[in-house]
Formats: structure tokens, C-alpha cells, sequence
């Protein structure tokens, strides 16, 4: 079990549903308070999913406290409309108003620390879990012992050590119903799959722990390696260019929790950052929650473009080949044929290697087809673009300079039209 010397003149508050688990947690903890004299109290938390059986778990648990003279504190919800309104699973609804009730006794200082009875086999019904979903090495990790305020004595124990240290101090508890559906997949897991694996190999569930706790450990030491490749600069974050994806993926997700992302962010997001290696410079991939990772000649950048960015205004980058986020519009240019419609073509050897991505300004003109030329203005005035949409609208044009070669979903110049002789297409899609 886990050390408990570190508690003296701690207020420990135990989570306690009524189950077997949470029972003798309390019961341990009782036992062991004035031993180490930290100060013992606990919460249970109603959910209001089943009924007249929920409140009898409330009420037992009650009495056990009054009987063992351990102060209460409970909480009840409607979890089952929360998750309605939220639109998250009941599981989710529920687990998030612990942890909302176990916060608020840590904030108005009420605890310092929440105890919970989690033991062996949650940890590894947890890691089966997540190796079937295809986690990778972050997120195989098993519990920890203690993570901030929240501390696992039991953690250590496997749930037949419990039982029986229900029966050898002879302890009653609640049975809650749904843990014998067979509808969730976790309780599948626990009442199925792994007994069957602990029967077919014995000892696999503290062979499961034991990966966890080695997969944290290598964990933790690439990590410690990635940090090196990260550096904050210009208000975002640089991650240095690496053909080792570990440690380039790990540093990514270091920049994004460094410029607000700290959930959320999927294996896609982090294909998208290393795909960008290979891409030319000023290519650019969205992220989560308007952060933008952009190649530079040092490497990606992670940041989160300003107001006037966000609207596509004052922004210039070269062109290449690939995705510009102009803001309200988004550019893609590639080689693809495609038939897809309002797609423009041009050709490719045609547009001046010194072409850049930049909005509407003053003295702007495009090429007309049959020749001559026509002001920017007076075009966008004879195809009726919106006078609220002109200043958004991405262009392609000449680098210091007033010649606008593509106006992004709406034309190109007579410049670069393709023809008989044109050798490469660039195909360019505009989205909004």
C-alpha cells in the first residue's frame, strides 16, 4: 500500500461510492489516521442515474460515516440530462461532476488532498483499453500513485486483496447493478476479458501494470529529449526540423500545449505538423482552436495569428505549392488534375518565380483576356464581388509590384491561362 508518512496535519478526503473498493479505502484510512495524523474526512457523489438504488448508496454510505465518526460530504446531479445537454457520453457526464465536486473541496480548501480506490486491475483494464484503441506510447501510461491532489493508496493491490480485506475485517458494502451490464466496453473488459486473459496467462495483469509503468518511464525520457528541439520565440513556438518522428511529434505537442492547446489534439494534427517538413517555405497547416503551424527555414511554427491575421489582412507570403490560410478563405494549390467545380486552372511555368499570396491594395490591375488591362476595382465591380468580400479575397500576384495573376475563386489573368503548349497545371481550389 502506499506510504502515508508524508500526510501529517493533511486533510485527506476519500471518494467513497459504497462499493467494496471505496469501503475498505475508508476503512483503511480510518484505521491508519491517527497512526499518521493527517485529518480524515469524505465525499460521495449522487449521480441520479439509478434511481431509488442510487439514493439507498448515498444513504449507506451516510450511516457509515456516522458510524465510524468520519465527517460527509455529498453531492447529488442529474448526470443523465447533463450529458444530454452536453452532448457527451453518461460515462463522461459523470466522471466530469467528480471532478468538478473534487476541485471545488480543494479550492475552498475543505481538503488537500481527494483519496480514491482505484487498484491493479483498473489500472490495467485501463491500459488493455487504450492498447485496443491504438494509443501510442503517451497514452499507454498507466495511473500514478499520487498526481497532485489526487492520491491512490490502493493502487498496488489487486482487487482479490481487496475482497479479502473486506472479508478479513468483516465489511459490508453496496453492489451497484450496472456494473454487471455488459453494454459499456469497459465493463466487458472487466468481466470478461480480463479474467479470461489472467486464466489463459497468469499474472497478466500485473504484466500489463508493469508495461505501463515502463512505457511512462521511456516516455518521459523522450520527452526530455524532444525539449531540446523547442524554443519560444516571436510570440509562438519553434519546433526544429527532425527525421526522428518520436521526438518530432512529442515537441509538437510540447508547442502546442505552450501556445493553449492542451486537449483535443489528435495524431492528425500531428501528420499535418510533420508533413509540413517536407513542404516548401511559408506553407501553413491549421491546427486547433485558430493556432497556425507554418514552415520556416528553422523549422515549424506554432503561433496564433493575430486579429487582423485571422481576417486575411496584411498578410504576404511567397507561393508555393499547398495550403494558404488567407483567413476567411483558404487556398489550396496543387498538380492534381481534378473536374471538381469553381476549381481554377493556370499555368504553372508562367506565373513569375517571384509570386506572392497578398490581399487588394491600391493600384492593383489584372491582364484581361483578348488583352489589355482592367484595375482591380473595375473587375471586382463587372463580376459583382460583394464590396464587404473584396478585401478578403485571396490573390496571386507580383512581389512588389501590382500585377494580380489569380484572384483566388473568382479569375485568372489572360498571363497565365493554360494552352496548347502549357507543360504543368497548377490546379487552385478556394474554400471559405
Amino acid at each position: 500500500m502506499m506510504k502515508l508518512d508524508g500526510f501529517f496535519g493533511k486533510k485527506i478526503c476519500v471518494a467513497v461510492s459504497g462499493g467494496v473498493d471505496s469501503v475498505c479505502l475508508l476503512h483503511y484510512m480510518k484505521s491508519q489516521e491517527k497512526p499518521y495524523g493527517y485529518h480524515l474526512c469524505a465525499v460521495h457523489c449522487e449521480h441520479g442515474i439509478r434511481g431509488e438504488e442510487s439514493l439507498l448508496d448515498a444513504r449507506f454510505v451516510e450511516e457509515l460515516c456516522k458510524e465510524w465518526d468520519i465527517p460527509l460530504y455529498t453531492f447529488s446531479a442529474d448526470c443523465p440530462t447533463r450529458a444530454e445537454r452536453e452532448k457527451v457520453s453518461l460515462e463522461t457526464a459523470a466522471r466530469n461532476f467528480r471532478k468538478e465536486i473534487f476541485k471545488g473541496l480543494i479550492e475552498e480548501k475543505t481538503a488537500d488532498y481527494i483519496a480514491t480506490a482505484h487498484h491493479k486491475n483498473d489500472e490495467a483494464e485501463t491500459v488493455l483499453f487504450r492498447l485496443a484503441r491504438g494509443t501510442s506510447l503517451s497514452g499507454v501510461g498507466g495511473m500514478s500513485a499520487m498526481n497532485g491532489y489526487m492520491i491512490r493508496p490502493f493502487l498496488d493491490m489487486t482487487r482479490g486483496e481487496i475482497e479479502e480485506y473486506a472479508l478479513k475485517n468483516g465489511l459490508t458494502h453496496r453492489e451497484d447493478s450496472t456494473n454487471k451490464e455488459r453494454d459499456a466496453t469497459r465493463n466487458k473488459l472487466r468481466l470478461d476479458v480480463l479474467p479470461a486473459l489472467e486464466n489463459a496467462v497468469p499474472g497478466a495483469i500485473g504484466g500489463l501494470v508493469r508495461f505501463a509503468e515502463k512505457a511512462k518511464e521511456d516516455d518521459e525520457f523522450l520527452y526530455a529529449m524532444a525539449k531540446e528541439l523547442v524554443t519560444e520565440k516571436d510570440g509562438g513556438v519553434l519546433v526544429e526540423f527532425s527525421n526522428q518522428k518520436p521526438l518530432f511529434s512529442r515537441a509538437c505537442m510540447l508547442a502546442l500545449k505552450r501556445v493553449g492547446i492542451f486537449h483535443d489534439y489528435t495524431s492528425v494534427h500531428l501528420e499535418r505538423a510533420w508533413a509540413l517538413q517536407s513542404l516548401q517555405l511559408g506553407a501553413k497547416q491549421t491546427m486547433l482552436k485558430g493556432v497556425e503551424a507554418k514552415k520556416t527555414e528553422k523549422g515549424i511554427f506554432f503561433y496564433l495569428p493575430s486579429e487582423t491575421e485571422k481576417e486575411g489582412k496584411g498578410v504576404e507570403q511567397p507561393f508555393v505549392l499547398g495550403t494558404f490560410d488567407g483567413g476567411r478563405y483558404e487556398v489550396n494549390v496543387n498538380t492534381s488534375p481534378t473536374s471538381e467545380a469553381g476549381v481554377l486552372r493556370i499555368d504553372g511555368d508562367e506565373l513569375p518565380a517571384n509570386s506572392v499570396f497578398r490581399f487588394r491594395k491600391e493600384g492593383d490591375f489584372i491582364r484581361c483576356f483578348g488583352g489589355g488591362t482592367k484595375s482591380l476595382k473595375k473587375f471586382f465591380n463587372e463580376k459583382k464581388v460583394p464590396k464587404e468580400d473584396r478585401e478578403y479575397i485571396p490573390l496571386i500576384a507580383e512581389k512588389n509590384g501590382s500585377e494580380v495573376y489569380v484572384v483566388c475563386g473568382v479569375e485568372i489573368a489572360d498571363s497565365v491561362k493554360v494552352t496548347e503548349k502549357t507543360k504543368r497545371v497548377y490546379f487552385i481550389k478556394t474554400t471559405r
